[in-house]
């Protein structure tokens, strides 16, 4: 960030004006510190700046504007695996997530499912994570169900019921509605035409793109929410060894995600996980590489390698929540980075 700010051009550019900054986590790898602190140069560098957060799912910003995400005294994801991993957690609610699969540490996530006394699930896919639930409530997908969906510009679209809900699924806002009645609360929805009205009149800055939709305007409105940012952060991070390799972790467009996996047109776009080294340092490696073992820590994973020039010289770069090997179990969650010993092994 610093040289790209310090760069004369990308400066004139800068001080043009409309500057529009997209952030989101490209290594799961590493902690979210190093893109926090990033964002912070760049926003005190940048007055007047706008923040895109780039979320790796739709609607997470309309979810989250509409108050699900964490209160003053909450937790965020991160924190509450490690609170369910201490065994801290006394009920672990998961709304179409699959910590498993989703979060980077996958032995923190396995241990946050084990011990937290009570875990519900309300999804529509049986996911791993589901195999853990004291209870599943299968909620109807995307295009089952209707409703508006926000991305992450916050423009406000409707969605559309194609399909019937399969077996006894339901959409989400009537699995709140009972579940708040069975707690004494009673929401007052009886339809979706309810809650996009209380949308509109409740939630600060959806007033006018509810108003769009109900003037039949298929592309909505923007919705005006502001999004904290992220205040000071610190970021302590040891120096990469001549030996080690900075491990960058990211995902691709098809993955083992259960829309993927149960979709029989889109589970075949998936291929093996392969490790990616700059050729030159795969050279280093020897010229007959066929796999390699991989090692953090205690864990050590063996992958078929490959040479790509698009990566960086002393870094490792592997897909996530790919075929073949897990490798969530390279991550600890508590660390800002993640080094990895690479060693040949014969093919």
């Amino acid at each position: 960030v610093a040289a790209t700010l310090g760069d004369d051009a990308v400066a004139a550019q800068l001080a043009k004006g409309n500057v529009v900054i997209v952030v989101g986590k490209g290594n799961l790898a590493e902690g979210v510190e190093p893109v926090l602190a990033g964002l912070n140069d760049l926003l005190a560098a940048i007055p007047g700046a706008k923040v895109l957060p780039a979320y790796r799912r739709g609607n997470v910003v309309g979810a989250a504007q509409l108050g699900m995400a964490p209160g003053p005294n909450g937790m965020h994801g991160k924190q509450m695996m490690a609170a369910g991993a201490d065994g801290k957690l006394e009920c672990l609610i998961l709304v179409g997530c699959d910590p498993i699969a989703d979060f980077p540490d996958t032995a923190q996530a396995e241990r946050a499912l084990a011990n937290a006394k009570r875990v519900i699930v309300i999804d529509t896919f049986a996911t791993a994570s589901a195999s853990w639930a004291d209870v599943v409530l299968p909620a109807a997908a995307y295009g089952e169900k209707v409703g508006t969906t926000t991305n992450i510009e916050g423009r406000v679209s409707p969605v559309a019921q194609k399909v019937t809900p399969a077996g006894t699924s339901r959409p989400d806002w009537m699995i709140a509605s009972e579940l708040a009645l069975r707690l004494g609360t009673d929401f007052g929805w009886n339809s979706v035409a309810d809650i996009t009205a209380a949308i509109g009149a409740d939630v600060p800055g959806y007033r006018d793109a509810i108003a769009a939709l109900d003037r039949g305007e298929v592309d909505g409105g923007i919705a005006t929410c502001d999004i904290a940012p992220p205040g000071a952060v610190s970021v302590a991070v040891s120096p990469r060894s001549s030996y080690e390799y900075r491990l960058v972790i990211s995902r691709k467009l098809y993955d083992n995600a259960a829309g993927t996996a149960y979709s029989p047109s889109l589970a075949g776009l998936t291929d093996i996980t392969t490790l990616l080294l700059h050729p030159l340092d795969l050279n280093r490696l020897g010229a007959s590489v066929g796999s390699v073992r991989v090692t953090a820590g205690e864990v050590s994973v063996i992958l078929p390698v490959a040479g790509d020039e698009g990566v960086m010289r002393g870094t490792a770069w592997l897909p996530f929540n790919r075929s073949g090997v897990a490798i969530g179990g390279l991550i600890d969650a508590t660390r800002t980075v993640t080094d990895v010993k690479i060693e040949s092994v014969n093919a």
